[in-house]
């Protein structure tokens, strides 16, 4: 599970206060500074405003989202229950089931839900993780439980569109073969699935 916090909204409001001021600390030094030696101080003020600005907006963009989303848990019930009924019995139960399931895949989830077959720029969707890299990733994830997220370019940004709340259940044989491997499978393991799932 990702670190969150459990009322987004009291975050922010705790948050924008310091944030402001943070950001009036840059500008002013923005509009005074000029000697070469001023550079440490202003990059200073910039990186405590910039973390503190990350988190404002996090909390900000949190607090808009459901504490649950329903949605997000039945699709993964739905894929779940498909993986059983394909496979239980054949293949040992630990490798079937459904990861990424944290509230971070959640609230990623959530923000593309509420603008369904609408695209959703990278920029946005990093607000909630406050991190590029880990966006991008836990995005590729939902896609790779079999949802329908379509990533784009449009007007030079990166997006991304939920297109539908249909899964696509050809996923679940790529699913098995990640669990075996997260899940630290022995050979022989690999080898009993992978007849299974070439059946």
């Amino acid at each position: 599970m990702s670190n969150h916090h459990p009322d987004p909204a009291a975050d922010w409001h705790r948050l924008k206060p310091d944030t402001a001021l943070a950001l009036e600390g840059v500008l002013d030094l923005l509009k005074s500074s000029g000697a070469q030696d001023d550079a440490q101080n202003l990059l200073d003020a910039y990186l405590y405003a910039k973390r503190l600005l990350a988190e404002s907006m996090q909390a900000l963009v949190r607090s808009d989202l459901p504490a649950e989303s329903e949605t997000f848990r039945n699709l993964r019930a739905q894929l779940a229950a498909r993986m059983t009924e394909e496979y239980g019995g054949r293949i040992p139960a630990r490798y079937l089931t459904v990861p990424y399931g944290s509230r971070t895949h959640e609230e990623l989830f959530s923000m593309l839900l509420g603008r369904f077959r609408q695209p959703v720029s990278a920029a946005l969707l990093r607000v909630v993780t406050r991190d590029s890299v880990h966006t991008e990733r836990r995005t590729r994830e939902l896609r790779e439980l079999g949802l329908d997220i379509v990533p784009s370019r449009e007007g030079g940004s990166d997006v991304y569109t939920l297109r539908s709340l249909e899964l696509d259940t050809s996923m679940i044989a790529t699913i098995i073969t990640n669990n075996l491997r997260d899940k630290k499978a022995s050979e022989q393991e690999k080898k009993t699935v992978a007849a299974v799932l070439r059946e």
